[in-house]
């Protein structure tokens, strides 16, 4: 028996444009009514302040739902996660609030781009709800509970909206049109479906930010034809939706629009600036012709876009399978279930990250920092990861730290892997990255003497590369000795006629970047963790992200994964869901690099800047 009105416990609901404020609003009234919810937009998804058993709850699709391929493949993710779905939410749309182009004046770009979001993809989103149904009734052998389609229309769509009428047209069709067509076919596939509307008026989300600040504006738009004489909450919208979507509360309604609009009676048609005063009179008239008209362009001008801090991302990964057990993680105490761990990583990890990275579509947009002792143990698994096209670069031979060896010996094992790499590959690596970050001097003496082009290791920085940098090795304080003897400065770099950079570029990496430390338990690391929950990372990274795209110019965003860790059950859906969100912020502010990639940008940009 349902332990609600509504009765929505436990049904899978699918809502687009889920980033919106509506859309987010959505997600929040759906998971309090004990639903799963999978939410998808283009855009990355924001519901603050979930607890964690909603948070189990919800499932992240990112895509676009006027591209078919697209929207038919997240439905399938949804099922997947959570089973068939029951109710669909089809609530993304698109609007230009920037400009209000009379008809004639209307750019053609404008008109289509909005109606392949709002109506074909409106349309592609229903066909693939109900396909998924059909699909899954047939598998189960009868009719799903509670399905049903709520679709976002607006008032714009009953009134019109002067300026806005790719917006006012298309949302009409919706809501008048295409729901009583499709209320008489649903009900052929599951005789109890449904599918309905909602309009909402003005709504107070971040798209009309601003707009409606101004008192007289207020007035003109949301309280002279409004007798509640306020605008809507997105709470309003979403507790309506959840209403008609409930076959509860609402399952004898179907076809039918339901106004979100505190009983709006139209719209005001010539505001205040648009109407002229008589010298005579104090008394408005209405003018009887508009006022002179500029000549309308043959051609359209083209929507300016914003301009973009691009942030490049760089994905890498460190196959260290076993290895990672012999260099820095030697310890007497180690036991065979510890070097186990390190076949897991090789044998799992590496297939599972492989076939997660080309699900998001960057499997040869990553580098794998593979140790030669990994190359030479796996070779079938690291065949596949060259395979994937991605870039590859050094990390030792056994995971060994430069400070467990002598500068010949790191000399030697340099020239090892450089040779096992060129076998693997056919060409000399770009890159390396020091086992648990153990370099020194010497190493980097060594990496400019082979002329690699970067490393990965060190933190000068946080979201930029950097020069590596040529200063003498820091002495540790032996604090025997009286205070005088090191109560001193930095030195200063020699004077060997040496400039204080080398030609090496370090990408930034940090402990707070990767996998390992916080979400993989080794017993013998006294910085292990391992019991970290995977979405407090989530959250972190997400944190790193939004400050970093906010107050950077042209910052990169390192990732860094394991096998071992982010090969584990737990832990690779964060890894998927975070990379799908950074991909989600869109090719114009996104931009996934080989590490090699990120080096070859960077050098040549500071080139270009130190010319100048």
């Amino acid at each position: 028996m349902s332990n609600s009105f509504l009765g929505l416990e436990g049904l899978h609901v699918f809502i687009t444009g889920a980033a919106g404020g509506i859309g987010s609003q959505a997600i929040r009234e759906f998971l309090d009514h004990g639903c799963n919810v999978t939410a998808h937009d283009l855009r990355p998804i924001e519901v603050p302040s979930l607890h964690g058993e909603q948070y189990a709850r919800l499932h992240t699709v990112t895509g676009d739902i006027s591209d078919e391929e697209s929207i038919r493949s997240c439905f399938q993710q949804a099922r997947k996660r959570f089973g068939p779905v029951n109710i669909l939410i089809a609530n993304a749309g698109i609007t230009d609030e920037s400009n209000e182009y009379p008809i004639w004046e209307m750019p053609l770009d404008l008109w289509e781009k909005t109606y392949r979001t709002n109506i074909r993809g409106t349309f592609l989103t229903i066909k693939h709800f109900l396909r998924a149904a059909n699909a899954a009734q047939d598998a189960l052998g009868r009719e799903l509970d509670n399905l049903a389609i709520v679709v976002t229309g607006s008032e714009c769509g009953k009134f019109g909206q002067a300026g806005h009428s790719e917006y006012a047209s298309g949302k009409a069709g919706l809501q008048y049109g295409l729901i009583r067509g499709v209320k008489n076919e649903i009900v052929r596939l599951n005789s109890k479906a449904r599918i309905n509307s909602v309009a909402p008026g003005w709504v107070n989300t971040p798209l009309i930010e601003g707009r409606l600040d101004h008192p007289k504006e207020m007035w003109a738009e949301a309280q002279a034809t409004v007798p509640l004489r306020k605008i809507a909450k997105p709470e309003d919208v979403a507790r309506a939706m959840a209403f008609l979507a409930s076959h509860r509360a609402a399952g004898h309604i179907s076809g039918e629009c339901l106004s979100v609009d505190g009983g709006m009676e139209g719209r005001l048609v010539w505001k205040e600036n648009e109407v002229v005063k008589t010298s005579s009179s104090s008394q408005l008239a209405v003018a009887s012709k508009p006022q002179e008209q500029s000549v309308s362009q043959s051609i359209p001008r083209a929507l300016t876009k914003p301009k973009r801090n691009k942030i490049r991302v760089s994905v890498s990964i460190d196959l260290d399978a076993v290895s990672g057990w012999l260099g820095t993680g030697s310890h007497p105490d180690n036991i065979l279930a510890d070097y186990s761990s390190g076949f897991f990583a090789a044998k799992v990890g590496v297939p599972r990250l492989l076939h997660m990275l080309k699900k998001v579509g960057i499997a040869d947009r990553c580098t794998w920092f593979i140790p030669g002792h990994s190359a030479e143990s796996f070779p079938e698994e690291v065949r596949q990861v060259v395979e994937s096209g991605c870039e590859i670069g050094l990390h030792g031979y056994a995971h060994e730290g430069a400070y467990q060896m002598t500068p010949a010996q790191e000399r030697d094992v340099l020239e090892r892997c450089i040779e096992i790499s060129k076998k693997l590959t056919g060409k000399k690596p770009a890159g390396y990255r020091a086992p648990l970050y153990q370099l020194r001097e010497s190493t980097l003496d060594l990496l400019e003497e082979y002329g690699f082009e970067y490393d990965a290791s060190l933190t000068d920085h946080d979201s930029h590369p950097f020069f590596a940098p040529r200063r003498p090795a820091l002495q540790p304080i032996d604090f025997s000795q009286p205070a005088s003897t090191w109560m001193h400065p930095i030195p200063p770099p020699t004077n060997d006629n040496k400039p204080d950079r080398r030609p090496l570029v370090c990408i930034p990496c940090n402990w707070y970047m990767e996998d390992m430390t916080p979400m993989q338990f080794l017993p013998h690391a006294h910085n292990s963790h391992g019991y970290v929950d995977v979405r407090v990372i989530e959250q972190m990274w997400r944190d790193r992200f939004l400050w970093i795209r906010e107050n950077e110019e042209e910052p990169i965003f390192p990732v860094l994964m394991h096998p071992d860790t982010s090969g584990m059950a737990h832990v690779i859906g964060m890894l998927e869901r975070m990379l799908r969100w950074l991909k989600g912020w869109g090719e114009d502010e996104i931009e996934f690099c080989q590490t090699g990639e990120i080096a070859r940008w960077w050098r040549e940009k500071e080139l270009v800047a130190g010319a100048q």
